[in-house]
């Protein structure tokens, strides 16, 4: 006989769990008894996820920190690590550290202390808000008001012949005028010759405005000129004691020597913070311009031929009177040296550069800065505006020409020309064709304007190129171009070289 088992039924859940609520409710209600609500719980997990957030985060910027660490270029040496964290202020040697320890917390620091980014540039370029003036020469205001009747007319002059050729030119058959040059100049530019310039490097080479002469300049303090095309040297003169950094050929210029009449006609500038003037007659300078409580490194005069504008590593650029050789305007406004200077083609504006990669442009009539360009990432070696005055054109250490574009305010092109420093940008004078680069990577590049590629590569110097420049105007129908080198030599290229039969460029230039 087999036993059944029994069930025990105790009824329902629901009258379990309303009786357990009642209770619950029953107890809160006299106080003895808190139960949590749902918002306490919402509040704990928020509290918690934040935390959990916060720690998550922490670990993230702690690992990031290590591997920018790992990746940061620390000195090797001893003595270099001390210099370095003197000039973060900290102290050179703690108590008990060795080399490694030392090298370890020059890391820390340079962590903490990264690079300045792009918008920290941006904000040095633009400056404090408020605005500050100070009392100016009455012969700066004279200065001012003949630069500003001058360029005025020929700016809208400019205009005129820019909107005259618009109408007569399709801008697709233009494209394609500049195209057959680009490579006619492709196909037969070559080097033609090659010069032994100075016992030391050649810094800089310009071509006069007439196309007749080639000076250079050189770290002996010599400069010489050379005739055009046969590069014959025709006089040299010790223009400086120390490094001769810069030259500037006087916009009216002409002819070769013997001149004749003491008036100015080249400008260099040199390491001894002196600018001097000379009428290519004498041994001795015309003038001497004094002021500059640092090395200069770029002159230009202004297209009027009765200013002369200077950079210098004082973080300053100055404006010179040429006639009474005296000091018209001492500006402020680069955090680090100035360096590259160039005038717009109607005289109005002035865009200097400095060591800290910011390009300032300058209004000459009004002395204001009226655009901050940041953009670099290092110190920017030249700038040069476009024959038609909207484009402006800046190379730099970073090893990239920026085009901006004057009118939109902003930078329409960045092209990363070479592997190493870019020396000089300048464009072709006169219509504007053509670009140039020189770099320290020993070439010369030229670039056509009208889509920004490289139409041909000048391969030829041992040595860095210092200085490049465009021939302002063709001899006996070719382009020419001049360049020198830390290899002491200076080379002309030309059109002429590879033309097999004889081709007459001006079929292009025309």
């Amino acid at each position: 006989m087999t036993d059944e088992k029994k069930h025990i039924h105790y009824g329902g859940l629901e009258g379990a769990v309303s009786s357990a609520m009642e209770k619950g409710d029953a107890a809160s209600s006299s106080g003895n008894i808190r139960l949590p609500g749902s918002e306490s719980v919402l509040d704990q997990a928020t509290e918690d996820m934040m935390r959990a957030r916060q720690q998550h985060e922490d670990a993230v910027r702690a690992f990031e920190q290590k591997a920018a660490q790992r990746q940061m270029a620390v000195p090797t040496n001893d003595n270099q690590v001390k210099a370095k964290l003197r000039e973060f202020g900290e102290p050179a040697c703690v108590f008990g550290e060795g080399p490694y320890e030392r090298r370890d917390r020059l890391r820390t620091i340079m962590a903490g202390r990264s690079a300045p980014t792009v918008d920290s540039k941006r904000q040095e370029a633009a400056g404090d808000e408020d605005l500050f003036y100070t009392e100016g020469l009455e012969e700066l205001l004279e200065a001012r008001v003949k630069i500003a009747e001058w360029s005025i007319p020929r700016a809208n002059q400019r205009l005129i012949k820019e909107r005259r050729q618009r109408s007569i030119e399709d801008p697709l058959e233009y494209e394609e005028r500049i195209d057959r040059f680009c490579s006619f100049l492709q196909k037969s530019m070559v080097a033609e010759v090659s010069q032994v310039g100075d016992e030391r490097p050649l810094t800089q080479g310009k071509f006069s405005p007439d196309a007749g002469l080639f000076c250079t300049s050189s770290w002996s303090g010599f400069i010489k000129l050379w005739k055009v095309p046969s590069c014959e040297p025709t006089l040299t003169i010790r223009a400086h004691e120390d490094r001769c950094n810069s030259i500037a050929w006087h916009p009216a210029c002409r002819g070769t020597p013997p001149f004749e009449g003491k008036t100015v006609r080249l400008a260099t500038a040199s390491a001894d913070a002196r600018v001097n003037l000379w009428c290519l007659t004498e041994s001795q300078p015309l003038g001497v311009l004094e002021g500059h409580e640092d090395r200069v490194n770029r002159v230009v005069f202004h297209p009027m031929g009765e200013h002369l504008v200077s950079t210098s590593h004082d973080m300053s650029w100055r404006l010179w009177d040429i006639a009474t050789s005296s000091e018209l305007l001492l500006q402020e406004g680069h955090s680090r040296p100035t360096y590259g200077v160039a005038m717009h083609p109607d005289g109005s504006l002035l865009a200097t550069s400095d060591l800290g990669g910011v390009v300032r442009v300058w209004d000459l009539r009004s002395g204001k800065s009226i655009m901050p360009l940041a953009g670099h990432g290092k110190q920017v070696m030249s700038v040069d505006f476009h024959p038609r005055g909207s484009l402006l054109a800046t190379a730099a250490d970073d090893h990239s020409v920026r085009i901006w574009d004057m009118r939109k305010r902003r930078c329409m092109h960045n092209l990363l020309s070479h592997n190493k420093l870019i020396s000089e940008v300048s464009f072709e004078k006169g219509e504007g064709r053509l670009m140039l680069s020189a770099s320290y990577d020993g070439t010369v590049k030229i670039w056509s304007t009208t889509d920004w590629r490289v139409v041909k590569v000048l391969i030829g110097h041992e040595g860095r190129v210092m200085g490049a420049d465009h021939i302002p105007t063709g001899v006996h129908g070719h382009h020419y171009i001049g360049s020198v080198a830390f290899d002491r030599t200076l080379k002309f290229w030309s059109t002429q070289g590879k033309a097999e039969p004889p081709v007459d460029a001006t079929a292009f230039i025309s």
